[in-house]
């Protein structure tokens, strides 16, 4: 039963006797200094020495001498051990002779042997805590008093500093005498666990300290800390020696460090379930020494073991060989750009092939040397599955469609051109709306098919310089009836003649059209739309705006997205397929450049897009 007892508290025990120096610790003995028995053995009396700190020797000598003179009931030392792995360990010894020689030596001595390391270095941390707190205390500003209490209720400051005055407001000879005008002052909420903490710390005789606020005459609510040493008196009152001082700008500033880390702590657990919900994991690599870090989610996601080393060389093993150079370009272009935005395939340890996307932003190289990308990869798979489910159903579809509407569009033409006769009016107003629907139809499948090679890299490009001025000059000259139907001027605004830009000339028309047009087409009557081209570094930036109704805020996000439409109804003020800005997206990117757009509601919409002003080699 003792046995058990001493497991379960997890106690060290020895036995040593005396005069022969002979030692028995059981295995627990060992196990707080961080070894086995065995490995201590041959064990005896040195084998504690030993492991002892030598400068506790000398104090256990001594406890140990006046246990054997009958001056100490037991033998009770702390001494730090050291322990296997180097770092000392503190301890609590007990013990106590049993058996004495027939001489009155002491013989045999039996005790425990406790890690208190813990509540030692607790000790320790509260000692360090006072010293620099009253370190503290003597560089404070704030107000040295007196406080005075007596069991009855009465109480005063019976000294209190000038300072008395910015704190509570009230001189020093107000206060000597009554208390009871500052305890006016105190915060209704304050006041009861101030009065509280006077009481524990009266009874207890224990160091009082206290954060309250106070409410001014000016009604300016301030926050005070007190500390204060209680003394009992001859009289039975209490006599606090301490000092006040206004912490309102610190306590709002750690209200408000509280406030924000609940929020950190909020954000960041939202944050994990968002990432493990859609397989988001995030990542630190650096392309000059190759340390890469990455967090939990991504172990799930590459099918990593969760102990394996996380490394560029690791990640890199795992791509597909087929889109190795997509990445690397990608990369390359980051160092440019500050921008690694890449969807590849990766391959897992069981043959199993993942799409992810990876997006990540790399600082300039002055401020990075290490040239640190920081980001995140997601698992796309399911999403490319189904892309390429859509891909493959839109070319079907697309094809299919194209022969016998070819037929179609040419019956009606042929119809409609009279040389089969004159159809009666009637006829001939059915005849224009399938005609209108059957160009429709055509500029549909025509955009399929664009995005289907887009997709698949079909697309030719013949890319070359040209004179930004003339692009720009035709495609308004092909809108114009377009808009002056809408009642829309465009407006072109100064350039450089010779500003050239690196396009293809087919390609470029198709995007200053698309966004020309959607301009056109939602701005109100008796508005513009504004045309504007300028150099910028190495990129030509072109900007187009219009001052409609704008973008929707919740359709950000989707605006570049294939088949979207800011209003999905079918009775949409402005018809279209859905698909302009996604091939305008794909055809700019194609031609090494980049789009975007700004748009505020109420106010209007710039679509931007940057092409290279110099010539660049596009694979």
């Amino acid at each position: 039963m003792y046995r058990s007892v001493l497991e379960g508290t997890r106690i060290g025990t020895w036995q040593w006797n005396v005069q022969t120096g002979e030692t028995v610790f059981n295995e627990r003995w060992a196990e707080i200094v961080g070894y086995t028995l065995d490995e201590l053995a041959p064990v005896d009396i040195n084998t504690w020495l030993g492991l002892a700190h030598p400068d506790d020797l000398p104090e256990s000598g001594r406890l140990l001498e006046l246990h054997f003179a009958g001056q100490l009931p037991f033998y009770d030392c702390k001494c730090r051990m050291k322990h296997k792995d180097g770092h000392w360990v503190w301890v609590h010894d007990r013990g106590r002779v049993i058996s004495w020689t027939k001489d009155d030596k002491p013989l045999m001595m039996y005790g425990t042997h406790a890690d208190i390391t813990e509540q030692k270095q607790a000790e320790l941390d509260i000692k360090a805590s006072r010293d620099q707190f009253k370190n503290l205390l003597a560089n404070i500003p704030g107000v040295v008093y007196q406080y005075q209490q007596w069991p009855d209720g009465r109480a005063c400051f019976p000294y209190a500093s000038d300072n008395i005055q910015e704190i509570y407001g009230v001189m020093p000879e107000q206060v000597k005498d009554d208390a009871a005008i500052i305890f006016n002052k105190i915060h209704p909420v304050d006041l009861a666990g101030l009065t509280q903490s006077i009481a524990q710390s009266a009874a207890s005789l224990s160091l009082w300290q206290h954060q309250y606020r106070v409410c001014l005459d000016n009604k300016k609510t301030i926050w005070l800390s007190g500390c204060a040493t209680p003394e009992r008196m001859p009289d039975g009152s209490t006599l606090w020696h301490g000092y006040i001082e206004n912490i309102t700008n610190s306590k709002q500033h750690y209200l408000e460090l509280e406030r924000l880390n609940k929020e950190y702590k909020l954000s960041q657990q939202r944050l994990e379930m968002a990432s493990e919900t859609a397989l988001i994991g995030f990542w630190q690599a650096s392309l000059i020494t190759g340390e890469l870090w990455w967090s939990p989610v991504i172990y799930k996601i590459f099918g990593f073991d969760e102990n394996i080393t996380p490394s560029v060389a690791l990640f890199k093993s795992t791509l597909h060989p087929e889109d190795r150079v997509l990445v690397a370009a990608s990369e390359q272009r980051s160092l440019e750009s500050g921008l690694h935005d890449v969807v590849h395939r990766i391959i897992r340890s069981d043959g199993s092939i993942r799409w992810v996307h990876e997006l990540a932003r790399l600082l300039p190289q002055h401020e990075n040397p290490d040239q640190i990308l920081v980001g995140s990869v997601q698992d796309v798979t399911e999403r490319m599955q189904l892309q390429q489910m859509k891909d493959a159903f839109i070319s079907t579809v697309s094809h299919e469609l194209r022969t016998p509407l070819t037929a179609i569009k040419g019956a009606l033409g042929l119809l409609n051109s009279g040389k089969l006769g004159q159809l009666p009016a009637t006829m001939q107003k059915l005849m224009d709306v399938a005609d209108s629907n059957c160009e429709r139809l055509a500029h549909l499948i025509n955009d399929l098919l664009d995005v289907e090679k887009l997709a698949a890299g079909k697309m030719p490009f013949n890319i070359q310089s040209l004179v930004v001025q003339a692009e720009l000059q035709q495609a308004i000259d092909n809108l114009q009836p377009f808009a002056s139907q809408q009642q829309v001027c465009i407006e072109l605004q100064p350039l450089a003649e010779r500003l050239m830009v690196q396009a293809d000339s087919l390609r470029l028309q198709q995007v200053v059209t698309n966004l020309l047009s959607n301009a056109i087409k939602f701005s109100p009557p008796d508005t513009k739309v504004a045309v504007s081209v300028k150099r910028q570094n190495d990129d030509v930036l072109f900007q187009i705006t219009d001052y409609g109704s704008g973008i929707p805020a919740e359709f950000h996000g989707q605006i570049f997205q294939r088949f979207a439409q800011a209003d999905g109804s079918n009775q949409r003020q402005s018809g279209g397929t859905g698909l302009g800005l996604a091939i305008c997206k794909e055809l700019v990117q194609q031609m090494g450049g980049s789009i975007g757009f700004n748009s505020t509601p109420g106010k209007g919409t710039t679509f931007y897009f940057a092409l290279p002003a110099k010539r660049v080699t596009i694979n």
